[in-house]
């Protein structure tokens, strides 16, 4: 193994340890309440999440499977600041839980699984990165009135990250956050949040329910 590609494997650790210390992708942004909804409801929506070092651009689909379990889709771009963008990939469920008297808000379960591709820049090299990670944990969510709703999450993500050169490095964080929502239709409701995942990240957007 000549000293070219021992550096180009050092450089490729090096990154993949930032990415995982300064940039958790998985399951952002959380954009919703906890609260039931109704059967065969759909939605579509847009939104982007700003971080310390990436920049996250998405869009969302979900479907109503039954009252109490929401199934949804990510497609987007994730774009490093010392990088190229790449694309991501994201997979969801949410179940809300029964009422509980005790208790004056709406609690639900929610889990993701995502997987992003993207090239980082160093010394004038670059480097292929793929992210994959799970994120899980529960959500919590007040309807102050019929406009508006805030809501809190905590919950743990788990993500991989592969480098160029077979280097790879696994994480888990804590995931805490707290948001907003806005219905301003029945049909059109925006958010915004603020997410701690070893790093804060901001997220904005809204969507649109069929």
């Amino acid at each position: 193994m000549n000293m070219r590609t021992v550096l180009g494997l050092g450089v490729a650790g090096w990154l993949c340890a930032g990415v995982v210390a300064q940039a958790q992708l998985t399951g952002l942004p959380i954009g919703t309440d906890a609260a039931p909804g109704h059967f065969e409801e759909m939605s579509a929506g847009g939104h982007i999440v700003i971080g310390e070092n990436f920049n996250l651009f998405g869009g969302r689909f979900s479907y109503r499977l039954y009252d109490q379990i929401k199934l949804f889709g990510d497609v987007g771009l994730a774009d490093p600041d010392r990088g190229d963008m790449g694309y991501g990939l994201q997979a969801g469920a949410l179940y809300s839980l029964p009422p509980i008297p005790e208790i004056p808000f709406d609690v639900a379960l929610r889990g993701t699984l995502g997987y992003a591709s993207l090239d980082q820049r160093f010394g004038g090299r670059k480097f292929s990165i793929s992210i994959t990670g799970i994120n899980v944990g529960g959500l919590g969510s007040y309807r102050i009135d019929d406009m508006f709703a805030v809501y809190g999450y905590l919950g743990l993500a788990i993500n991989r990250f592969s480098g160029s050169g077979g280097v790879s490095s696994t994480e888990t964080d804590p995931a805490i956050g707290v948001g907003g929502q806005v219905d301003l239709t029945p049909q059109i409701a925006l958010f915004g949040e603020i997410m701690h995942i070893d790093d804060a990240w901001f997220g904005l957007g809204g969507r649109f329910n069929f």
